[in-house]
């Protein structure tokens, strides 16, 4: 038997085994993202774009299995230009590239000034609105020193400068905590945000031209 024949041979054997695999990777993501489907509350608006990240992260996946299976078929019929698995693979393929570009302006969608998190961080910036207008009013203060006092938090013979002094001091430890509870949520945020962008967008449009060019692969 010549090299060549042997060759061909070898490339019989692998190219079905080839398409299985790449066939399997693919049954595998549409599990996976029917999974993904059927778990989100399609009548809950805040829920909806928790969709995008998942089927982002699997989609991967779903383009090495097509692209194994065009080797596959590619070895396995090299002198075939048009197969139904290959119009299968390109079908496929366009189907994801347009559910990666809706997933684009999706995922760019995302409103981040809601959920828990920005809850949290509104409630926070409300308490240090409220708490700086307590320490500019004269009276508040006065009444959180007489406050402290009755507390046992001062001496027993505390003026009535050092009671405003105490209050002050109250005051001020509790803004300087609200604040730096406010900036590490609105640090928090961004950080999610750039994630959601680099991971989720990016990623998003890198996939659409990958499986673009794997549909037109397919049938050139």
């Amino acid at each position: 038997m010549s090299a060549s024949e042997m060759g061909r041979t070898g490339n019989g054997r692998f190219g079905p085994v080839l398409r299985w695999l790449g066939l399997t990777m693919v049954v595998v993501l549409v599990l996976q993202m029917s999974a993904v489907l059927t778990g989100i509350d399609w009548s809950d608006d805040t829920a909806r774009p928790q969709v995008i990240g998942p089927l982002v992260a699997i989609a991967p996946m779903g383009f090495m299995g097509l692209l194994i299976s065009l080797i596959g078929s590619r070895l396995d019929l090299p002198e075939q230009r048009f197969t139904p698995l290959r119009w299968i693979i390109c079908v496929v393929s366009a189907l994801l590239t347009i559910g990666m570009v809706i997933a684009v302006p999706m995922s760019l969608s995302v409103n981040t000034a809601e959920g828990p998190a920005a809850q949290r961080l509104e409630q926070l910036r409300q308490t240090l609105t409220e708490a700086r207008k307590v320490r500019e009013d004269e009276k508040q203060v006065k009444a959180i020193g007489e406050q402290l006092a009755q507390a046992g938090q001062l001496p027993a013979d505390a003026s009535a400068e050092d009671k405003v002094r105490a209050a002050e001091d109250f005051v001020d430890t509790q803004i300087a905590q609200f604040d730096e509870q406010k900036t590490a949520l609105e640090s928090q945020q961004n950080r999610a945000s750039s994630q959601r962008l680099i991971g989720g967008t990016g990623s998003a449009v890198v996939l659409a031209i990958a499986f673009a060019l794997l549909a037109l692969a397919a049938v050139l």
